[in-house]
C-alpha cells in the first residue's frame, strides 16, 4: 500500500500567513512575543498590505534565530525572496494571493521590551498590535501606553523650519544639477526630496499632521488638502524627459505660496529671500 498524498495547502494569504506564524510561536519557546507594527494595527490595512511583524525572542536565542530565520520562514509557504534590506532588517516575499506577500520583520531580544514605548505607532487597540504575548503581560502593558498616541510633530514651528529649509535648500541644489546637465539625478532629487517636502508643507498648511511621525507626507494627500492645492501639487510632477524645468517652476511657486500662508498664520520665520531668488530662476529659462 502506498500512503495517500497530503492534501494541497490552501493558497497563502496575508491572514493565513499571520495565523501560521502565531501557531508556530505558541509552540516555540524562543519566541516571547509577536506584534503587528504596521498599517493593520491602525485598522488601515487591506488585502494588498504587507505584514509588518516584530518578534521578541529570548535573549539567549536571538543570535541563533537570526542566523536561520530564512529556514524558519520557509515552513509557512514558498519563499520567493529573503534578505537583509538596506535598513539592516530582515525582509521577505512569499508566494501568496492576491499578490506575493511582502513581510517586514524586526527581531529584538526580550530584554528590550521598552523599545515599544519609543515606536512611532498608534495602534487602534492593544489587541490590534499584540498578536502573541508570552511575557506574562509585559508586552501588553507597554503597548497599552502607545494605543492611539498622538503622532503629530512635537514642535510644529520646528517642523516648519526644518521642512521649509529642506525644500529651499534642495531646490537650489536640484537647479544646480539641471544647469550641469545632470537631468536624471535632478529629476530624482526633485521627485524624491523636493516633492516630499512640498507635500509636508501642504500638510502643515492644512493642519493634517496626525500621522506626521510614521507616514509619507504624500500618502493620501489628495484627500487631505484642498482641491485647489491638490491640483496645484499634481502639476508639479515631471511628465517627461524635457519637463523638469516646468515642474520645477510649478513646485517653487506653490511652495512659496504655502510657506507664506503658514508663516502669516503662525508668525513663523522661513527663508523668504532665498525663496524669492529661487522663484526668480524661472526668468532665466
Amino acid at each position: 500500500m502506498h500512503d495517500s498524498p497530503a492534501p494541497p495547502r490552501p493558497p497563502l494569504t496575508r491572514d493565513r500567513f499571520v495565523a501560521h506564524v502565531l501557531a508556530a510561536a505558541a509552540t516555540d519557546a524562543r519566541i516571547a512575543g509577536v506584534l503587528d507594527y504596521g498599517s493593520t494595527s491602525e485598522h488601515r490595512g487591506d488585502q494588498w498590505s504587507d505584514a509588518d511583524l516584530v518578534l521578541f525572542l529570548r535573549a539567549a536565542d536571538i543570535a541563533a534565530f537570526e542566523r536561520q530565520w530564512e529556514t524558519w520562514l520557509g515552513q509557512f509557504g514558498p519563499v520567493l525572496l529573503a534578505y537583509i534590506c538596506g535598513l539592516g532588517k530582515p525582509w521577505a516575499v512569499l508566494d501568496a494571493l492576491p499578490l506575493p506577500l511582502r513581510v517586514d520583520f524586526n527581531f529584538y531580544p526580550d530584554t528590550e521590551l521598552d523599545r515599544i514605548l519609543e515606536w512611532p505607532c498608534a495602534p487602534a487597540s492593544v489587541e490590534a498590535m499584540v498578536l502573541y504575548d508570552a511575557t506574562g503581560g509585559a508586552i501588553t502593558e507597554r503597548v497599552a501606553q502607545i494605543v492611539r498616541q498622538p503622532l503629530g510633530p512635537a514642535d510644529p514651528a520646528a517642523a516648519f523650519s526644518q521642512v521649509s529649509g529642506d525644500f529651499w535648500y534642495y531646490a537650489l541644489r536640484t537647479w544646480a544639477k539641471v544647469l550641469r546637465g545632470q537631468r536624471l539625478v535632478a529629476q530624482h532629487e526633485f521627485t524624491a526630496i523636493m516633492l516630499a517636502n512640498l507635500a509636508a508643507l501642504l500638510r502643515l498648511e492644512a493642519g493634517a499632521t496626525e500621522r506626521w511621525r510614521n507616514s509619507s507626507a504624500v500618502q493620501g494627500i489628495e484627500q487631505t488638502v484642498s482641491t485647489a492645492r491638490a491640483a496645484a501639487f499634481a502639476e508639479c510632477f515631471v511628465r517627461g524627459e524635457a519637463d523638469i524645468e516646468r515642474a520645477f517652476v510649478a513646485a517653487v511657486r506653490l511652495a512659496q505660496s504655502v510657506c507664506q500662508s503658514i508663516a502669516s498664520r503662525h508668525g513663523w520665520l522661513w527663508p523668504t529671500e532665498l525663496a524669492a531668488q529661487v522663484v526668480a530662476l524661472e526668468m532665466r529659462l
